[in-house]
């Protein structure tokens, strides 16, 4: 057997993600969705109400939505609220529902149109945004908009968010530690090639962070940890054909042991991988849309018996989705990917380029997109930094539970790094003020066993490497670029 190799040791903790646990005997649907955005709104009005007041010094801020609506004359007004935007492409609830009645009829991709309009609400009321570009809009935001009131709604001379906010991490205790990221380490499909595919490069990975693949060991005993950012089981109980086999494998009395099999055999693949990686370094998971732990956000962490092996080892960690922990003194945030998708969902993106100028003139510069894939869903995860809420269209369009006591996705306190899994490409950015101060890293995760491609972030100085580990049996596969 191979000796272990001797990783550097980095702090963990991850009682901030202690937040979006919801116990099963807590969860109650019957509170109303209101108080979630107004915990939101109020979570956030000191710093945009500092913001605004720095952007337009001397302006008058209204408390209270109604009162702008009410204002008269060509008076400059803040007016703070969180956007709702009328999307004319949105389906109607019954006909987005036609399935349970036997008819089909699939979601449009994209809500987002042309004639789209948004309003700011608060619980006082609603008021039409006017000159406002919706393009990038989604409900949910919170925002100060500056303008005037007229007889056909609020002139918008600019929208104010929070921005970027250099964090108030703890002192670096790294002593040149990295993570290594990883999203989606299950293959969900049916094709047996690109299964193999996908077995052959985690076993490349686990050679490498065993210490056989390569000669600076050194380097691989800096990775002091993993983090599996969704998609680690891949049941795809979406999928009618999955559904229908799912419900045969769970009848005790008819069911047939075939299907059982086929039913818990990504499980039991699942269970193995991460039982693998927590033996060769601590390692963390967080569920994704596809995997076995409940549907609306924050999921909840996989239950221990789905994942007995993995859960052996003291170094193996599940938790919810998203997730917040503290490692060598840095914050990070991640999420599988779904409040992302569904931002996109209503929002359209025109291409960036190496650096992205935010309305306020903080930038994220250092960006990086891998091959031909456009830069979407990386200007969005910085949007949603940028306002300070991971999943702003959550509850809207994005199913979440509903707490009444706060927000657990407002970010008060911005992480260090974003994480986010389920990307079309490896993607990458470095958010700083508009003094040029850095403030966070994100990066976007594809799936590792379509792609092979994870990241290594250097906990010290931020910079991400991308990895590819291929069998060579991907030809068209992009050259890894330089470290970000």
């Amino acid at each position: 057997m191979a000796q272990q190799l001797a990783r550097l040791a980095t702090p963990f903790d991850a009682k901030t993600s202690h937040k979006y646990n919801v116990a099963p005997g807590q969860r109650s649907y019957v509170q109303q969705y209101s108080h979630v955005y107004n915990k939101r709104a109020a979570a956030l009005r000191g710093e945009l109400e500092k913001a605004a007041r720095k952007a337009f010094p001397g302006v008058k801020i209204v408390g209270r939505v109604v009162q702008a609506a009410e204002a008269k004359g060509d008076q400059r007004l803040v007016v703070l609220g969180t956007t709702f935007k009328a999307c004319s492409s949105r389906p109607d609830v019954i006909e987005g529902n036609r399935e349970l009645f036997g008819a089909k009829a699939a979601p449009p991709s994209s809500l987002a149109a042309p004639d789209d309009e948004i309003v700011l609400e608060d619980e006082s009321g609603r008021l039409k945004l006017l000159k406002v570009d919706a393009r990038t809009l989604v409900t949910g935001l919170p925002v100060a908009c500056v303008g005037k009131n007229t007889q056909t709604g609020f002139e918008v001379e600019r929208l104010v968010g929070c921005g970027f906010r250099k964090p108030q991490s703890s002192p670096m205790e790294s002593d040149g530690a990295k993570v290594l990221l990883i999203g989606g380490l299950a293959y969900s499909g049916e094709d047996r090639a690109t299964e193999l595919k996908a077995m052959a490069r985690f076993a490349l990975l686990t050679d490498w962070l065993g210490g056989r693949l390569s000669d600076d060991d050194d380097y691989t005993k800096s990775v002091a940890r993993c983090f599996c950012v969704g998609d680690v089981v891949c049941l795809d109980p979406a999928a009618a054909k999955g559904r229908e086999r799912t419900a045969r494998a769970l009848d005790n009395k008819n069911g047939d042991q075939e299907d059982k099999h086929t039913v818990l055999a990504p499980v039991r693949a699942a269970d193995v991988r991460l039982a693998r990686l927590a033996s060769l370094l601590p390692t963390a998971c967080l569920p994704g849309a596809r995997d076995p732990t409940s549907f609306a956000l924050p999921q909840q962490p996989l239950h221990p018996l789905l994942l007995p092996e993995a859960n052996r080892y003291s170094t193996f960690t599940s938790l919810t989705n998203p997730a917040e922990a503290a490692v060598g003194g840095r914050a990070l945030l991640a999420h599988a990917g779904q409040p992302v998708t569904d931002f996109l969902r209503s929002a359209s993106y025109e291409q960036g380029g190496a650096e992205r100028v935010m309305q306020d003139g903080a930038k994220c510069t250092e960006r990086h997109v891998d091959g031909d894939a456009d830069d979407a869903f990386l200007a969005c995860l910085e949007d949603t930094l940028w306002w300070r809420h991971a999943a702003p269209t959550a509850p809207d369009t994005l199913p979440s539970y509903p707490f009444k006591d706060g927000d657990p996705f407002v970010m008060e306190d911005p992480p260090d790094v974003l994480v986010s899994g389920a990307a079309p490409a490896f993607a990458t950015s470095l958010a700083s003020t508009k003094a040029g101060e850095a403030c966070a890293r994100l990066v976007c995760l594809p799936s590792f066993a379509e792609t092979g491609v994870c990241a290594v972030l250097d906990l010290e100085t931020l910079a991400v490497e991308r990895l590819c580990f291929d069998d060579g049996m991907d030809e068209d596969a992009p050259p890894p670029p330089a470290s970000a």
